[in-house]
């Protein structure tokens, strides 16, 4: 399946003996307000193409199968993350994906694929996992890799707080307070929450569209865009905040409870051209 599709092979009755599936419906675009109201703005703003949604009935159980697809991975998976919590059981069907006691949510390349189990009971958990399952199995798609914000040995435990951003209303949602630093600017975010014994914090690896932007961000920031040190600085809401320079736009930025939190432990000894140039389309 292409990242330019815009249909999948969907589930059928042979898939699942004795399996009810009633009238599907399908919303492109803008049309996704009319299934999700005002909660459709955040998917457009991740890159949002179409959404296949259908329900099935097995025995007494009733699960509603959602099958978003996005622009790209990094879109579907920006979805999932933000959307996404309480998990009692994590990455079962490929790197990313979150089992609840209702639900069960996952991310196979463009697609961001969410099941939900109506009566909480066990066999229609079952069910959400089978579905899900099969929309993975019957729709194989490119492999998306962790971006290198998780590659290095320090970050890599956090791996699951791994969070991406890509415009104001994912900020609003998933990281409000830092939504001041990016008021009308353009920019592309994975961030982890780091908790040492030293201290807590958030880390991101944020990508700029050019030097302007990155300017008024470290500005909003209340850093120095000239500054070449990566000492924490204690900052009007009490929370340290350092940056450090990747490569031409794309940098890495703290903010921590503790002077002690040092940015450099998170590069890579012997950076490579993946650490370095990171590209992520809209």
């Amino acid at each position: 399946m292409s990242g330019s599709a815009q249909n999948i092979n969907q589930i059928k009755e042979m898939d699942i003996p004795g399996i009810i599936i009633l009238p599907g419906n399908s919303f492109a675009g803008e049309d996704l307000h009319n299934y999700i109201s005002s909660g459709a703005d955040l998917y457009l703003e991740y890159g949002f193409k179409k959404l296949f949604v259908n329900e099935y009935m097995l025995d007494k159980d009733e699960v509603i199968l959602e099958v978003y697809i996005m622009s790209n991975a990094p879109s579907a998976f920006g979805i999932y993350s933000i959307s996404s919590s309480r998990c009692v059981q994590r990455n079962l069907f490929g790197s990313f994906s979150c089992i609840t006691p209702y639900k069960v949510a996952a991310v196979s390349g463009i697609l961001f694929i969410h099941a939900s189990n109506k009566a909480g009971t066990p066999s229609g958990q079952a069910l959400c996992e089978q579905l899900v399952k099969l929309v993975i199995d019957k729709n194989p798609q490119e492999i998306w890799y962790a971006p290198p914000l998780v590659q290095t040995a320090m970050a890599a435990p956090y791996t699951n707080t791994l969070r991406y951003y890509k415009g104001p209303l994912g900020l609003m949602k998933g990281l409000p307070s830092w939504s001041g630093m990016f008021e009308n600017l353009n920019f592309h975010m994975f961030t982890i929450n780091i908790n040492t014994p030293d201290y807590t914090g958030i880390l991101a690896r944020i990508i700029f569209p050019d030097e302007n932007t990155l300017s008024s961000f470290i500005s909003k920031s209340n850093l120095d865009v000239n500054s070449t040190t990566t000492t924490p600085l204690q900052t009007s809401n009490g929370l340290y905040r350092s940056w450090y320079k990747i490569k031409g736009t794309r940098i890495l930025f703290m903010e921590s409870n503790s002077p002690l939190a040092n940015i450099k432990d998170f590069l890579p000894a012997m950076p490579d051209d993946n650490w370095l140039g990171e590209k992520i389309s809209d």
